[in-house]
């Protein structure tokens, strides 16, 4: 598309905007009144499509990735999202902190320390509990899980979004539009708003378990830091400072507000974990680190198709499924973001930058965090497993980090940590979310200012009802994998869509 085609008022996108609000709330609402009731449905109907839709979680998971390394090795990879000559809007450090930190949210931190015990609880592929196999395997999982094949899930809208915006000169940041290639017209039409508002819901969705992860624990820090007890009024006052951090970034844009806060997010990261990596047990954190990242690569494909028909553990349905369910909810989040950001590098550039980049930063949360936790219970220092039980994730992850000297100055950074965390994830979704919003975005390629600020308290009301009202976030997370059914044949379509799009383009260019 030309900028000829968007010409005029920058107007809101009426039937998304509100489409999306009114479904979230009739969603939320029961939820929220009927809390046990909803929660027994909902449960019900993710548990049918987990256990009967796996090979199809399985397959797609293989299809985003094999697609990524397809188009960045072949003439695709080689389409540059820009003018030529065009320099990178912005610096290495500066992009790969953006789409990690949009990316992982404060998941990374509460999973990299603690997601190994589930694992050694319980092990993959028929390893005994316990046992050194199963301590290898909790090592290495987390590392597979939050790796290349997550990130690839989230690259592949990507490619289209780029190009639209970059080598089209298109102003439109929205999911329908990286279908155009394949659809067409219809985009334009009531399908391209279902399209919209379906990826509102499941955005809406995964960035709530973000929430539901980071909020705990940082009220549970706060609660060790300083004495507090645990309430709900401490838990929404958290609530309330992310939300005026990632509004006040989101406000400010991209190179003013978001890129400052990842940047900071990202040296911070670096701070912890150093620290923990110097402190701990240095040997034993490097040597399993190496050991996990051995099992991966040596069993990547094995564990990138294992469902496990015979066996009937259910461990691959429980995690790999799930995991899959969740990144395809948020894919088409980051892959706009991810696009977004990426002006100035050739697609190959920014899908082989997202996977290595995404993975190595999730592999290094795993490997010193998770490691530190596993030394701990191998060494007999401290039984992670029985206070897993005892007083479950956020309190144990703070115990955890209680065995490290200056402890309280630790545990205060993991806390600020996951608030910065929280304020980037937050931001960048409601960045993209008011670029849903309006017909189409400023010659600047931004979004309304205004808008931004209205999806960034909007994205904070919901979480603060379910808490003031004592219902289960965790409910709506479910819900939301629902909507990713529908999400991953939008992303497929998304992969269509850019490859004839550059198909068309080069035919055109070779009869002029």
């Amino acid at each position: 598309m030309s900028n000829k085609e968007f010409e005029g008022k920058i107007t809101l996108d009426k039937v998304v905007l509100f489409g999306a609000f009114i479904g979230l709330l009739a969603l939320s609402l029961p939820i929220i009144i009927f809390p046990t009731k909803s929660a027994e449905i909902i449960n019900s109907i993710n548990e049918f499509i987990i256990t009967n839709l796996g090979s199809f979680y399985i397959w797609f998971g293989l299809f985003c990735f094999g697609f990524c390394i397809w188009v960045s090795f072949s003439k695709y990879g080689k389409v540059l999202l820009g003018d030529r000559g065009e320099k990178p809007e912005f610096g290495k450090f500066s992009w790969a902190g953006m789409l990690f930190s949009a990316g992982v949210g404060a998941g990374v931190v509460y999973w990299g320390v603690i997601e190994w015990v589930y694992y050694y609880q319980a092990p993959p592929l028929g390893v005994e509990e316990g046992s050194w196999q199963a301590a290898e395997m909790a090592a290495a999982y987390g590392m597979f899980h939050w790796g290349p094949m997550a990130w690839a899930i989230y690259s592949v809208v990507s490619c289209a979004i780029g190009y639209i915006l970059f080598v089209k000169k298109g102003n439109v940041l929205k999911l329908s539009e990286a279908c155009r290639g394949v659809l067409g017209s219809k985009t334009d039409g009531i399908l391209g708003k279902i399209i919209d508002i379906a990826f509102i819901f499941g955005l809406v969705g995964g960035v709530a378990t973000s929430l539901g992860l980071g909020s705990p624990l940082v009220t549970a820090g706060l609660s060790r830091v300083f004495g507090l007890e645990i309430t709900p009024a401490l838990e929404v006052t958290v609530l309330l400072l992310v939300t005026a951090l990632f509004g006040i970034s989101a406000y400010s844009g991209l190179k003013k507000g978001i890129k400052v806060l990842s940047e900071l997010n990202i040296i911070l990261a670096i701070v912890v974990i150093v620290f923990v990596f110097l402190v701990g047990n240095t040997l034993f954190i490097f040597e399993m680190g190496t050991t996990a990242l051995g099992v991966v690569v040596t069993n990547f494909f094995r564990m990138s198709t294992w469902l496990d028909p015979a066996g009937q553990s259910k461990f691959p349905q429980s995690w790999t499924v799930f995991y899959w369910a969740w990144w395809a909810a948020y894919a088409p989040f980051l892959g706009m973001f991810i696009a977004r950001i990426s002006k100035g590098r050739t697609i190959r550039q920014m899908v082989i930058g997202a996977l290595f980049y995404g993975s190595a930063g999730c592999a290094v949360f795993f490997t010193v965090l998770g490691n530190y936790g596993l030394d701990l219970q191998l060494s007999g220092k401290m039984d992670v497993v029985a206070t897993l039980e005892e007083v479950g994730g956020p309190q144990t992850i703070i115990a955890i980090l209680a065995n490290l000297p200056m402890a309280e100055v630790i545990i205060l950074a993991l806390v600020v940590l996951c608030v910065v965390f929280m304020a980037t994830s937050y931001d960048s979704a409601s960045y993209i979310l008011a670029a849903n919003s309006q017909t189409r975005l400023d010659k600047n390629n931004e979004p309304i200012r205004w808008l931004r600020l209205v999806w960034a308290f909007g994205l904070a009301l919901i979480p603060i009802g379910f808490i003031l009202l004592g219902s289960p976030l965790q409910t709506l997370q479910t819900a939301s994998l629902v909507f990713a059914i529908p999400v991953c044949f939008i992303i497929i379509i998304t992969a269509f869509s850019f490859v004839r799009m550059v198909d068309a383009d080069t035919k055109l260019q070779e009869k002029k």
